[in-house]
């Protein structure tokens, strides 16, 4: 909610700061050291910022008339409440985003509930769903150990959200350390294997999402290959010796 509350803020300050570099000379324009690029461009990174405060707030499509409208009366003798301001802001992201996570469930549900049909796919007793398309000859990790792979996440639409192929870099970690789906998932494949993993909410970020392209409920789709896995060692605890 304090984000919620944080970008009402923000939302106030930035038509102000628009409604303020319009404010025009007495002549009608900008100084003469002012030329049309250096009012394009700051006008352009305004727009950008605002722009990003209402896609990291999942704001949805909004009008941009009603935007438009209230950039332009920023500043004039209009009469606004503030804590309404607030509550009207906060109460259409609380319905937004209740409605999208209720969405979410149904499509999840469904899309695995298809997807457990398939051909070649496995459904786990956790609820997980995966697909081995190479075996791979190298060693199964364990959830202790720690792993090398390439992975490309799609959520429902099928949109990437996060690649190591886009990046150009294998990511490593211990496989203890991520998401269920993926701690168990991958104890299924050999090193230099690779899986499908078809995670369900439960299994991945839950009810609270992870923000940009992952909303609440939704079930993730990974192709991951494993490259390499490193044994857990269990640490060696020197000897402290009493003099």
């Amino acid at each position: 909610m304090k984000k919620i509350v944080i970008f009402a803020v923000i939302c106030i300050c930035g038509a102000l700061t628009l409604v303020s570099c319009d404010k025009k000379t007495s002549d009608g324009k900008q100084p003469a050291t002012i030329s049309a690029s250096d009012v394009d461009s700051v006008s352009y990174m305004i727009g950008y910022s605002f722009g990003m405060q209402l896609k990291q707030n999942d704001f949805g499509p909004l009008s941009v008339n009603g935007i438009v409208k209230g950039i332009q009366d920023a500043g004039k003798d209009v009469e606004i409440d503030y804590m309404q301001f607030q509550q009207i802001v906060n109460g259409f992201l609380e319905k937004r985003m209740t409605a999208v996570s209720e969405e979410m469930v149904n499509r999840s549900k469904a899309m695995l509930e298809a997807n457990g049909k398939k051909e070649g796919v496995v459904t786990t007793e956790s609820g997980l769903q995966y697909k081995i398309i190479r075996e791979g000859e190298g060693v199964k990790p364990t959830s202790r150990d720690t792993v090398e792979v390439d992975y490309e996440g799609t959520n429902l639409d099928g949109k990437v959200f996060d690649s190591s192929y886009d990046r150009g870099q294998t990511a490593t970690f211990p496989l203890d350390g991520v998401i269920a789906g993926w701690t168990e998932g991958l104890q299924y494949v050999g090193e230099g294997g690779e899986i499908m993993l078809y995670i369900p909410a439960e299994l991945a970020y839950g009810d609270r999402g992870a923000g940009g392209d992952i909303h609440p409920n939704e079930a993730l789709t990974f192709k991951v290959e494993l490259k390499s896995v490193k044994p857990y060692v269990e640490p060696v605890e020197e000897e402290v010796k009493k003099k």
